[in-house]
Order: C-alpha cells, then structure tokens, then sequence
C-alpha cells in the first residue's frame, strides 16, 4: 500500500514538474514584442487606436532660421536707412546751393563753393547708397509692403533649393525653447541678393503666434512645404524611442505588438511612416508609454540577461 502511494506521489510531481516545464518553454518561445492584453483591459487603460490609411502629408524643406520683428535682413534695413539718409542730405545740400546762388550778389563766392562742394559728396554719398541696396536686390525709392505677422523668420536658402520654395508655401517654425510646439507660418517671398558672407537667399516667412511667445533674434528651424504626397503617418505620441530604434505599438490577435518603424518628417502633430507598417495597420495612438511599461514589466529575462 505504502508502495503504490509513493508511486502515485511521484507520478504526480513527474506530471507537474512536465508541466512547468512547457508553460516554460511556452513563455521562452512566444513573440518577445507581444504583450497580451484582452479588448476589456486595453478599454479600461485607456488605449486608443486608429486605423492606418494614407493620407496627403507635406514634404518639407528645413532650414536654418532667425526670428525677427521685421521682414528684412538688418543689412536691408540699414541699407535703406543709409540710402534715406544720403537722400535728406542730398536734399539739403540742393536747397542751399540754390539759396546761396539766389543771393550770390551779396554772398561770398567761397559760401558758394563750399555748399557747391557739399552739394557734390552729397550726390556721391545717395549714388553709393543706391548702389549698395540695389546689390541686395533692394529698389531704395520705393517702400516694401508686406502682409502683417506677429514675427518673421528670416531663413537662409541656398541657391539649389530656392526653384523648391514658392511664395505663400505653408511652413512651419520651430525653437529650442518650445521643442514640442510648431509655430505655423506661410512664405511671402524671397529676397532678390544674396548675402555675401553667407551665400544664400532670404526666405520671408509671416509667423503666427497669438500667444507672443517667440522673440527676436531667436534662432530657429523653418519647415517649408516644397509639396504633398501620399504616405502613412500616426500621430506623434504613437512613436516611442527605444535605445536608438523607434517604435509603435499594433494591435494583433490577443493583445499588442511592438513594432519598429523608419520614421520620416514630422508636420502638425504626426510623423511620416517610411518603413514598418501597412495600409490598414491598427496603430496606438493612446497609451503606448504605458504598454511599453507593461511590456517591460512581463519581459522573461533571457540567460544573457
């Protein structure tokens, strides 16, 4: 009697221990990048889906920028300033020439050549001034007339990448200071020099920012949009770092699964897909920190762990 319970005993610890051992091996084969979780569980946490279709989205074009309260480099203002300035002098110089002739019966003839003299570096000081705003593309008699903007971003363009820029293209502003912000704006046009030292061309762009947050001299990123395909995108909450990798969360039968992408540009709040996913993926929107965490948490550390 003894015997046969022992047996017994021992069969049944052969058959818990065998199996322990598949749900081990179970746990050690399945998907890694797949946490379960039950349509109930993922409503009650709060995770939200879309369905991935494409979409138009903006191919863009970034450049290095600097907020500015006007729509002109400050070689362009100081060049009209200095053209205004020779114009005034001219100016004068012209109407005591003229006055001293008048009364050059009981003036001397040295007043005379003095404002004469005057008159003289007065008509070379505007020529010059003239000459140094035209090389910037600046017609000095005229007054610019641009629309009204809370800022400007003034961003440089290089001559390969000024036919992708066109007048009144939508663009988007970018600063340190607000990195998860995107200050819309649109391109009034461009400057008609080029900056010597630089090289390039001035992109005008009107910022709108209601709020006044941005400030003068501020450098800055502009993402102008050179045109509009067809492409993927999520928004960009969906798309987690890790390590190097970037990743989106899919739902799959049973639960979610982490997924890495190849992610593109980013615009008004979601990132192109390059590579990853497909049409008709569904993608989390809501709640993927959280499931990287659970993730994290259920994670079977593996012998090189």
């Amino acid at each position: 009697m003894l015997l046969l319970l022992a047996c017994l005993l021992l069969a049944r610890c052969g058959d818990k221990d065998e199996e322990e051992r598949q749900a081990s091996a179970h746990q050690q084969t399945a998907d890694p990048n797949h946490l379960e979780m039950s349509d109930e569980a993922a409503a009650q946490a709060g995770i939200v889906t879309e369905i991935l279709h494409a979409a138009p989205f903006a191919v863009t074009l970034s450049l290095p920028a600097r907020l500015s309260p006007l729509p002109e480099t400050p070689d362009e203002v100081e060049a009209r300033l200095r053209y205004r300035t020779a114009a005034q002098r001219l100016q004068l110089a012209s109407a005591q020439v003229e006055r001293l002739r008048k009364l050059s019966a009981v003036v001397a003839a040295k007043s005379v050549a003095e404002a004469e003299t005057e008159l003289a570096q007065a008509r070379v000081e505007q020529q010059r001034a003239d000459a140094e705003a035209r090389n910037l593309g600046i017609d000095p008699t005229h007054s610019p007339s641009f629309p009204s903007a809370t800022i400007w971003a003034l961003a440089d363009l290089y001559d390969p990448q000024v036919p992708q820029v066109k007048a009144d293209a939508r663009a988007w502003v970018r600063v340190e200071s607000f990195p998860s912000e995107a200050f819309a704006g649109r391109v009034v046009g461009l400057s008609h020099g080029v900056n010597p030292q630089t090289r390039t061309l001035t992109a005008r762009v009107a910022v709108d920012d209601p709020r006044h947050l941005l400030r003068p001299q501020e450098p800055a990123r502009v993402e102008v949009e050179v045109e509009q395909k067809q492409a993927l995108s999520v928004p960009e909450r969906s798309v987690l770092f890790e390590g190097t990798q970037r990743i989106v969360f899919v739902k799959s039968p049973g639960g979610f699964t982490k997924t890495r992408v190849r992610a593109g540009g980013a615009q008004e709040g979601r990132v192109e897909i390059l590579d990853g996913l497909k049409e008709g993926d569904v993608v989390v929107t809501e709640g993927a920190q959280l499931l990287l965490g659970e993730m994290s948490k259920t994670r079977i550390p593996s012998e090189e762990d």
